[in-house]
């Protein structure tokens, strides 16, 4: 199992790159644009010229609605330039103004009939309108290779069922068989095509089929279509075996409530794909969450913005759309498509949690932790929003507060309770300065996890730092380098502790490694300045503890290092016994 799944990420992995290739970076690419500016822009007036440079500091800055208007401006007057048209057209899909987009794309058109991304968008548009041969005009113009192989057969089985083509929609679909990994896929679209035509009995055939091709856990989307069908066909047995054993397989997924929910009470749920255009709304989610899985970011909020267009309503949709423009630095945009989720329902638990996120990272702490007390009131049995608390307060250096947050999250736990939980309440005890306590949970932490880096450095240089149990810290400190080789705080701590056990040649070297993996460190530079002073190269350690200074350093570290640099305080070799 674990082979089979790498090799249906490597697949996807190649699609994905070679449909960029194809779409992004074509001669008409973004990354075109620079050269073109300087050849067609500055000639036409510093006004255009203005808005392209507006337009690519919005962009750069995560602000695509603002880059969309000030390349609307641009073409307004200038509607042919060469690249201008493919950014606009990106940036207005990116914006989710999708129609603007689509005057684009025909303009891209003239030039090239078979230009993927064009194409899809305006077949997106023709679905909208519920104009399927239009749609279906479209997808057959577009080279079926990379991603498009994938993105294609979906969309065009959903035109020709829309069009009154059922056979050939579901053959269609049947195309992605050639792309390992694609049953469950193929058994959630293949299924809803069928229950649309009222063909049940095959429904029920896709949907078991793509759960049993599925690597590992199935998705939550074709449980919840085959568990819909069970019930609506009153066959609540065989829906309860699947559900429990969903369950039993995710304890901590809240999104399977609502189905549960249903089938506690023997209601028929209604169809997750109503009509033929929900349909290629779910198969553009589908590839844009590919696509963020594999961190192309714009590539997916392309996506899931046409997904948008066709279902504006989807509380899954919206989810996948928030946590993309979080990933674009779009938090405001975020945080506005987390907010149209109803509060109540499963996805808008997440989106609530994912809210409270947005506003943390808006340095808003306080409307995001008015979010959570709520969210605790509501939920007594659920730990993740009394952790996202305990993050926010001890993040924020109220370390007592977070402490109780911490306990309500472990107290609340039901399942194997997660080792980060006592590692981060094991910190704000240690900065509370309750060793004790911090301590053991460090210590429950690495029996949680017992290879955990993080948590074998921290405790380690915890130890280091009071000169109790060295020859253990190093060896935890020793395997979590090895573990995070590029951390220079770990590398750090390392060296700290050969210096610590009075190998000073040993620490220089590793010090050095730290101080150029993370070279604006105070602290760091200063433990190399140390080591430095009793390696007997007195020159460099002065530099080093100068250089941290000069980087802030601060509280009793920066009075200890003024009285070094006054010959006050020099380091000296300390006996280990």
């Amino acid at each position: 199992m674990r082979v089979k799944f790498i090799t249906i990420l490597c697949i996807i992995n190649i699609a994905i790159s070679s449909y960029i290739m194809n779409f992004v970076f074509s001669t008409e690419a973004i990354a075109n644009i620079e050269n073109i500016a300087q050849e067609e822009i500055s000639h036409i007036g510093s006004t255009s010229y203005g808005s392209y440079l507006k337009s690519r500091h919005a962009e750069n800055i995560g602000d695509f609605t603002s880059a969309a208007s000030f390349t609307a401006q641009l073409l307004s007057t200038n509607p042919e330039i060469k690249g201008i048209t493919r950014r606009g057209q990106i940036l207005m899909i990116s914006s989710g103004r999708i129609d603007e987009a689509a005057k684009f794309a025909e303009i891209i058109i003239r030039n090239n009939e078979s230009d993927p991304l064009a194409n899809i968008t305006l077949a997106v548009v023709a679905f909208k309108n519920k104009n399927f041969n239009e749609s279906i005009s479209r997808l057959n113009k577009i080279p079926r290779e990379g991603l498009q192989a994938l993105i294609v057969p979906l969309l065009t089985g959903w035109a020709l069922a829309g069009a009154g083509s059922r056979d050939k929609a579901l053959d269609e679909i049947k195309k992605l068989r050639n792309i390992d990994g694609m049953g469950p896929i193929i058994g959630f679209h293949s299924g809803s095509i069928s229950e649309l035509y009222a063909d049940y009995s095959s429904a029920e055939n896709y949907y078991m089929k793509g759960i049993k091709e599925s690597v590992g856990i199935p998705a939550l989307k074709i449980i919840e279509a085959y568990v819909g069908y069970l019930l609506r066909s009153k066959q609540y047995d065989r829906a309860s075996s699947l559900v429990k054993k969903f369950i039993s397989e995710n304890p901590k997924q809240l999104l399977i409530e609502t189905t549960n929910l249903a089938l506690e009470k023997r209601q028929a749920p209604e169809k997750l794909v109503k009509v033929y255009e929900h349909g290629a709304a779910e198969a553009l989610s589908s590839v844009a969450s590919m696509l963020k899985k594999e961190k192309l970011k714009q590539e997916a909020l392309i996506m899931v913005q046409l997904a948008i267009y066709l279902r504006s309503d989807s509380p899954s949709i919206l989810f996948l759309l928030g946590q993309i423009l979080e990933e674009n630095k779009q938090i405001e945009s975020a945080i506005k498509a987390y907010t149209k989720i109803e509060s109540l329902t499963p996805y808008g638990w997440y989106a609530r949690l994912n809210l409270a996120e947005s506003f943390w990272g808006l340095e808003r702490a306080q409307k995001a932790l008015n979010i959570l007390r709520k969210m605790l009131r509501e939920r007594p049995k659920r730990s993740d929003a009394a952790r996202l608390m305990g993050d926010i307060l001890r993040i924020n250096e109220r370390y007592r507060d977070s402490i109780i947050a911490y306990d309500k999250a472990i107290h609340r736990s039901n399942h194997k309770i997660d080792w980060r939980l006592y590692y981060s309440r094991g910190i704000s005890l240690e900065r509370s300065r309750k060793w004790a306590r911090a301590e053991t949970d460090f210590l429950k932490a690495l029996e949680l996890e017992p290879d955990q880096p993080y948590v074998l450095n921290y405790l380690g240089y915890s130890w280091i730092e009071q000169k109790k149990n060295l020859l253990r810290a190093k060896r935890m400190i020793e395997k979590a380098v090895r573990q995070r080789p590029e951390d220079g705080f770990i590398v750090d701590s390392l060296g700290w502790a050969l210096y610590r056990l009075g190998d000073y040649a040993g620490a220089v070297i590793h010090l050095e490694r730290a101080v150029l993996l993370e070279p604006g460190d105070p602290i760091i530079n200063n433990h190399l300045g140390d080591a430095y002073w009793l390696a007997n190269r007195r020159l460099e350690a002065v530099f080093q503890w100068r250089r941290s200074l000069s980087q802030q350093l601060s509280g009793n570290d920066k009075l200890i290092t003024l009285d070094k640099l006054k010959g006050k305080k020099l380091p000296k070799p300390v006996p280990v016994s």
